[in-house]
C-alpha cells in the first residue's frame, strides 16, 4: 500500500523551515530506496528549495521512516515537525527523542495517531 503524506516545520519562518527540510530531506530519501521526497515550497514565488517535504512511501518502509524521523529529530532538539496526512488530519511531534518518537511518527504515518 503507497502512503502519502507531508511534512512541515510550523511556528518558524519561512527561511529555517527551508533549511530544516534541507537537513530532513537527504535523511528520509536514506531510510529506505522505495521513498520517494520531493520539496515544496511555501510561497510559489520563493527562490527557497522548499520547506515542506512531500513523501511517498510503501507500508513496508514506515517503520524505517519513523525511525529515520526520530533520529533527526534528536539531532535537532526542539525542531516541531507536523506530519499531514492525506486525509487531511495531522500530527505534530515536538520535544521527542528515543524510541517512543518513532512510535509516534510510524503511527502518525499509518493514521493509528
Amino acid at each position: 500500500m503507497e502512503l502519502r503524506a507531508k511534512i512541515s516545520f510550523p511556528g518558524i519562518s519561512d527561511a529555517e523551515a527551508n533549511k530544516l527540510a534541507g537537513s530532513l530531506d537527504p535523511t528520509l530519501r536514506s531510510t529506505d530506496k522505495s521513498v520517494a521526497v520531493k520539496r515544496e515550497r511555501i510561497n510559489p514565488e520563493a527562490q527557497d528549495g522548499g520547506a515542506i517535504l512531500a513523501i511517498i512511501l510503501g507500508s513496508a518502509a514506515v517503520s524505517s521512516v519513523a525511525k529515520g524521523i526520530a533520529m533527526w529529530l534528536a539531532r535537532n532538539s526542539g525542531t516541531m515537525i507536523e506530519i499531514h496526512r492525506a486525509d487531511g488530519s495531522s500530527v505534530k511531534i515536538k520535544h521527542a527523542s528515543g524510541h517512543d518518537t518513532a512510535q509516534t511518527v510510524e503511527a502518525a504515518f499509518s493514521n493509528k495517531g
